[in-house]
């Protein structure tokens, strides 16, 4: 199936606010997808009830800020991430997906102007002289699940192509990367890979790309001129763990590791509204405690012999490549890069300057 195909079966109504009705990219989708429209509303308030759900694309005018800082966790470490809500919903049907808990808004939402996010970006980079900017889309929806179909994030490498300072990260569980292989100076864009072994992904990522088809679509990235970055984020203490993530970075071997701009570490973790939205899983009757920001997650000391044991088999795998923990305090850095070349320098953790105004 091809990934249109894909987007018509999924997709039955396609709705745009008034302020982009006249965007090019919203008339190239509608005839995409083989819709009729799309419908114009003045606001996204104004989809009917009973469209408000998964098989409903609303293409809007972005609100409020347009980059934003990472919300990461209180009392946690964050790794100075800034975010661009491009894609907003997800319909990949991941068991742990946080948005279950706070997302009260079913259609898919598509910011489809990028003028003033590219804008907002490279002030973020010339209020900032000489910092890395790690900025991405994939905070709340996928950065490439839809992409194919409104071919936003070609808009984005293209613009930030010879900034710098600038690493746009595209962070995916599907291996939708062919229409962004073609864009001759892709400078410092990343494409991000979320990796989970194949028997925790089977029963919680059901409707994503397999483990061997994100990793062919890793190596395809790499051959057009992409940095890869991998993300094993949630990391699932069940069944014979060890063996299947250690069979998992076995797999990264394979990969260029000086073509590896970053792995990113974190356990599984959810808060109670979320525990309360899903059904039972597997990983739910483990031991969790009740962290500084609400959330629940593994004891500390578990946490701690994940982390460690995929911090040994990465530099194995990859070297010195630049590791870091997603959402975990500071006891839990110190115990797992007490001894280790793989923890990310300090300015990747400093706070970044947002100009007013974006």
């Amino acid at each position: 199936m091809s990934c249109f195909d894909y987007y018509r079966e999924r997709f039955q109504r396609f709705y745009a606010e008034q302020a982009v009705a006249e965007h090019p990219v919203v008339a190239r989708v509608a005839e995409r997808l083989a819709v009729e429209g799309p419908v114009i509303v003045e606001g996204r308030e104004e989809v009917p009830a009973a469209d408000r759900n998964e098989g409903t694309l609303v293409a809007a005018a972005a609100r409020g800020r347009v980059v934003n800082r990472c919300p990461g966790s209180h009392g946690h470490i964050c790794c100075n991430y800034l975010t661009i809500d491009l894609y907003a919903g997800c319909t990949l049907g991941c068991s742990y997906c946080i948005m279950q808990s706070y997302r009260n808004y079913a259609p898919m939402v598509v910011h489809v102007d990028t003028a003033p996010i590219i804008s907002a970006v490279q002030a973020v980079a010339a209020a900032n002289p000489g910092r890395r900017i790690r900025v991405g889309t994939g905070q709340i929806g996928d950065s490439l699940q839809l992409d194919p179909l409104f071919e936003l994030s070609r808009e984005l490498v293209e613009a930030f192509a010879d900034e710098p300072a600038v690493e746009l990260e595209l962070k995916t569980k599907t291996d939708f990367v062919d229409h962004l292989l073609g864009i001759p100076n892709v400078g410092r864009a990343i494409i991000a890979f979320s990796l989970n072994p194949p028997q925790i992904a089977a029963s919680e990522e059901p409707d994503t790309a397999g483990l061997e088809a994100r990793l062919a679509a890793a190596a395809r990235s790499i051959e057009a001129g992409y940095r890869v970055a991998f993300h094993f984020d949630p990391i699932i203490r069940v069944g014979a763990w060890r063996e299947w993530y250690g069979a998992v970075v076995d797999r990264l071997r394979r990969v260029p590791a000086e073509r590896v701009a970053w792995v990113s570490l974190g356990t599984v973790r959810f808060t109670s509204a979320l525990r309360e939205t899903i059904p039972p899983r597997a990983y739910m009757f483990d031991e969790f405690i009740v962290s500084r920001d609400g959330k629940m997650r593994y004891l500390q000391r578990e946490r701690v012999e994940l982390y460690r044991y995929l911090r040994a088999r990465l530099e194995e795998a990859l070297g010195p490549v630049p590791v870091y923990l997603c959402m975990e305090s500071p006891a839990v850095w110190r115990r797992v890069f007490s001894d280790s070349r793989s923890a990310p320098a300090g300015s990747l953790l400093a706070p970044l300057a947002l100009p007013a105004g974006l």
